[in-house]
């Protein structure tokens, strides 16, 4: 259910008694930079680590603690062409403790509380909580290098999205941070709360009229809407990009990067969910079971499709001298699935696993919400879970083999070791 509490700030409210808990999102929805990224994550860590009546992490965690255990999470995301900071808190439905009718709205008063009052005076965010929580953010943005796999994937995005905004991940990036201080970042934080667009998700066993009341009592202002168009489309390389890199590790990551007519719910997208099970998302794939089963060639070899940005990504693990055989195979893979080289009974598995995927996302409060969040943003009128599966029982081999025809190389990245180098 929709409600508009003001003109940009949106309220919905998804009524289920599936859960014992509560879950209340306030998110703050702006256009996609990667100086505004890393700013507005820098943001969301102040936020959640103190605020003007909680200065101390521990007095925060104490109030928490008598909300009944409630947690906060925060996420910085690139969503398409738009960043979104997320302030959420998960709290117990008081129908469950016995006594206390009135948990909900000290779990509102606490959220608004850490959102709209923080730690700051004259103007700039509490120096202390500043300079750490910057230097805590650089140290995060310096251990990524650590997992071999996520900075492979992270450079060959760079690679795809040269020259853009988009090749920045979504919390930013380290070069944008020396320039930040605590005034600077507390302008950021203005923008953020009495501009951006303000989505409020509301999930669980409540009354919506229980909900609006409270919402009622906090101050809102009106913003400027932006539009929900969230798709990236990137112009194709007429030729791949290939680039390396070397470091001192025992696994190569040799990463692929296609062109993919797949977006979200768009006339491709049920085929191209079947399409990337066969592919390489289960391990009855055929990169799993071709790649690295029967060929031995990989430690790891899988794919997964970006379906705001118009990309599929396939990344493997391997030695540093399998790299033109892996290379060779994985395209081989693709030549099969463009060929229609897959039985009708691996489709069914695939549809079948989809589908248990599917359901087993609405046992989770979190990914259920997610979820309903990227079609609040994405399409009009959501589809039910028998609507859903019946789109993805329709799927035809042809419209399978018809996304693999679409699917173009456009870079590869090979992170490999220092001993290759020389």
């Amino acid at each position: 259910m929709e409600y508009k509490l003001k003109q940009g700030v949106t309220v919905y409210i998804e009524p289920s008694d599936k859960y014992k808990t509560v879950l209340i999102q306030y998110k703050f929805r702006t256009i996609f930079s990667g100086k505004t990224a890393t700013e507005r994550s820098l943001v969301k860590n102040m936020l959640e680590t103190n605020s003007k009546q909680y200065p101390s992490q521990n007095e925060m965690d104490l109030k928490m603690a008598s909300l009944y255990g409630a947690t906060l999470h925060t996420q910085s995301q690139r969503f398409g062409k738009q960043h979104v900071v997320t302030m959420s808190l998960s709290v117990v439905n008081d129908k469950f403790i016995g006594g206390d009718d009135t948990l909900l709205e000290e779990a509102f008063a606490f959220l608004e509380e850490i959102i709209f009052r923080p730690n700051a005076e004259d103007g700039k965010f509490h120096e202390k909580t500043f300079l750490r929580e910057k230097e805590n953010l650089n140290n995060y943005f310096e251990s990524l290098i650590e997992d071999k796999s996520a900075y492979a994937r992270m450079r060959l995005n760079q690679e795809l999205f040269a020259g853009t905004d988009q090749a920045y991940q979504g919390i930013g990036d380290a070069s944008f941070l020396e320039d930040i201080t605590a005034a600077s970042l507390f302008e950021c934080y203005e923008e953020m709360i009495g501009s951006n667009q303000l989505d409020i998700l509301v999930s669980g066993d409540v009354a919506p009229e229980r909900v609006l009341n409270i919402l009622a009592g906090q101050n809102f202002s009106d913003r400027k809407e932006i539009e929900k168009e969230v798709f990236c489309f990137r112009e194709k390389n007429t030729e791949p990009v290939i680039s390396s890199e070397a470091q001192d590790i025992n696994q190569g990551k040799l990463f692929f990067g296609f062109s993919s007519p797949v977006y979200y719910m768009n006339d491709h997208y049920f085929a191209g969910l079947v399409f990337d099970g066969l592919f390489g998302g289960f391990p009855h794939s055929k990169l799993f079971q071709n790649v690295r089963e029967k060929e031995s060639l990989a430690y790891s070899a899988s794919s997964g499709l970006d379906f705001l940005r118009g990309i599929m990504t396939v990344g493997t693990g391997i030695e540093f001298d399998k790299r033109e055989q892996v290379e060779e195979i994985v395209l081989a893979q693709l030549k099969d699935m463009q060929a229609g080289d897959f039985s009708d009974a691996l489709i069914a598995q695939t549809k079948s696993m989809l589908i248990n995927h599917y359901k087993q996302n609405d046992d989770y409060q979190g990914r259920s919400l997610a979820k309903q969040y990227q079609d609040i943003l994405i399409i009009e009128n959501p589809l039910s879970q028998e609507q859903w599966i019946a789109g993805l029982n329709a799927v035809t081999k042809e419209q399978i083999v018809a996304v693999a025809d679409k699917m173009t190389l456009q870079a590869i990245f090979f992170l490999k070791g220092e001993a290759e180098n020389e």
